[in-house]
């Protein structure tokens, strides 16, 4: 049985990754990717969202914009406030 060429394909001959100027998706990465933030300080920024969330006291969160922990602690205050709702 033979096979028909694909008509989307080209002759052209790949060109490694690497030339290319990216990674090579074969080998491990050389370069150790950044931690963003331990999981230590996701939970104390959790739960200190969740006690302000108790308190209904909103502050401007005080994580840098965009981090895990600011993530973390807005998390944590719409925790609290449910918390503090069901006791109510």
């Amino acid at each position: 049985m033979a096979f028909e060429k694909n008509p989307d394909k080209s002759d052209a001959a790949s060109v490694p990754a690497t030339e290319l100027g990216l990674p090579n998706p074969i080998q491990p990465n050389a370069q150790e990717a950044p931690r963003l933030g331990s999981v230590d300080t996701e939970r104390e920024a959790y739960e200190r969202g969740v006690e302000d969330g108790k308190r209904a006291r909103m502050q401007e969160n005080p994580f840098p914009d965009g981090s895990s922990q600011a993530k973390a602690y807005e998390h944590g205050y719409l925790d609290g406030q449910k918390t503090e709702m069901r006791q109510d």
